[in-house]
């Protein structure tokens, strides 16, 4: 058999340059952020408290809290959906990881015709490609009669990726998985947060429609007190009406109290994944929530447990690769094929004959014009990836924002429900006073029940404080990143390392 030095010389050569252009790639550095993040926060304590984030809402010591934002995590469906995007995305990582690979095919076909003459040379490589087999005729020349043709083979393509292109798409599609993941804890996060926060609501509604209840009750005996003064000429119908007047007012109260109470069940039921009919009422509370110490935590520990800070840098992450794979297009790309085929040709009033086909080649593709195409798609890639390293700035000084204002938000509210705790105390004890004073004769009823009024407005004033002070203690730990358990992040702040796509 006789070889052919020049065409195994360019099978070499194609090798070779492949081997020798191994030694580059693309490479895109992640625009490192430019925020300087303070050593600690300026309004938080210096206690040295902490505390587990993922599992904040145990600090309470309220099982009922506790099981709830459980149930919640399970079954709620905006985590559901999230879930369901990590799969997704999951999914289409090992896609374009399988862009690194060799792909092979197996076909089998079969045909029936005739051949009148000589075939044109070329006219096999130029049947259509998306063909399983060329369903060719076994021979080129002369006349052949009908007959059946059938044919089987395997082929194998790869794509070597010298210049780290298809490398680059593979790491585009993973940080945008691993962002997905971030959104899962996002949800995660605000579904934690949420649940509390409308336990806390709940609970405060169920505390006010008691003590309303019990302001009604003192309304009535004041009306009726002031009605039996002025039937025994003692009071005039001005008393009365006012009387009269701060009944139907805490009256009007209830109402819409306890349609909020009601929005906080359902909206509670909802979150928890339940239809919002089956929650009617909550279980029993053992005693009033009280806010856990606040924990301690430094900047560089909330931007490196934020979802939405987390996110941002691997929306980053994704875009200098795609970056990456941009600019690779801009270089050449080589190929490798094998080919085995196979078949017999049977004609209808003769012998068949079988034939074969092996082939293995090398190519290379490369760019010359595309009219500026491949240009603009890195410079519109590049804008971009500049605009996601400002939102990622973005996303830390909101997360920094965001601690402070919960930090100083809880120490306001907390101090104002020491103030308006002890004023509560005070209104209690002039009630009590003005009691006694009644039950020994030393005053008039009207004087006690207007001062036990005044105590339950007091009380109520009070219930509304606490629900603030819980509320912004989970803003807090909303703020710093609270709900979710998971890997720990690598360190996104305050700059972040170079990609190599």
């Amino acid at each position: 058999m006789k070889s052919h030095p020049m065409r195994w010389r360019g099978v070499a050569a194609a090798v070779a340059s492949t081997w020798l252009a191994g030694c580059t790639t693309v490479t895109v550095d992640v625009p490192p952020s430019d925020v300087a993040v303070p050593d600690r926060f300026a309004a938080a304590p210096l206690s040295g408290e902490r505390a587990d984030l993922a599992r904040w809402w145990d600090r309470f010591g309220d099982p009922v809290l506790t099981g709830y934002i459980e149930e919640g995590l399970r079954q709620n469906a905006d985590v559901r959906v999230a879930l369901a995007r990590v799969r997704e995305a999951r999914a289409y990582v090992d896609v374009a990881g399988s862009a690194n690979l060799p792909t092979i095919d197996a076909s089998l076909a079969g045909s029936r015709g005739k051949q009148d003459g000589t075939l044109p040379t070329g006219v096999g490589s130029a049947l259509p490609t998306s063909l399983p087999l060329p369903i060719a005729l076994p021979q080129t020349t002369g006349d052949l009669p009908w007959g059946n043709t059938r044919g089987h083979g395997l082929t194998l393509a790869w794509e070597a990726d010298v210049f780290g292109g298809l490398r680059s798409q593979t790491e585009m599609v993973r940080q945008l998985a691993l962002g997905a993941q971030e959104q899962v804890h996002g949800a995660q996060l605000m579904v934690a947060s949420d649940i509390a926060s409308r336990y806390i609501e709940a609970r405060s509604a169920e505390r006010r429609v008691l003590l309303l209840d019990e302001g009604v009750r003192v309304a009535e005996r004041l009306m009726a007190y002031a009605k039996g003064r002025f039937k025994a000429g003692q009071a005039t119908s001005s008393d009365v009406e006012r009387a009269e007047l701060e009944w139907r007012h805490a009256q009007a109260r209830r109402e819409p109290l306890q349609a909020l109470l009601h929005s906080h069940l359902k909206r509670l039921a909802v979150l928890m994944g339940r239809p919002p009919q089956e929650l009617k009422a909550l279980p029993p509370a053992v005693a009033e929530m009280q806010p856990p110490p606040l924990p301690e935590v430094l900047p560089s520990e909330v931007l490196e447990r934020r979802p939405d800070v987390r996110g941002a840098a691997r929306k980053l992450r994704s875009q200098a690769a795609k970056l990456g794979t941009a600019k690779a297009a801009q270089l050449p790309r080589f190929y490798l094929g094998l080919a085995v085929m196979g078949g017999r040709f049977s004609p209808d009033d003769e012998p068949g004959s079988n034939f074969g086909l092996q082939r293995l080649g090398v190519g290379m593709r490369l760019p010359i014009f595309h009219g500026g195409r491949i240009r603009a798609n890195i410079a519109a890639n590049q804008a971009n990836l500049d605009g996601l390293a400002v939102e990622y700035e973005k996303a830390i000084l909101t997360a920094l924002e965001d601690v402070e204002n919960a930090y100083v938000a809880q120490r306001a509210f907390v101090a104002q429900h020491q103030h308006l705790q002890r004023v509560a105390e005070l209104a209690r004890r002039v009630s009590d006073h003005q009691q006694t004073l009644f039950v020994k004769g030393q005053a008039l009823l009207q004087p006690a029940l207007e001062a036990q009024a005044k105590a339950l407005e007091r009380d109520d004033d009070r219930v509304r404080a606490d629900n603030d002070r819980l509320l912004y203690t989970v803003t807090l730990y909303k703020a710093l990143g609270g709900g979710w358990q998971g890997e720990p992040a690598p360190a996104l702040a305050p700059a972040l390392a170079s990609a190599k796509p």
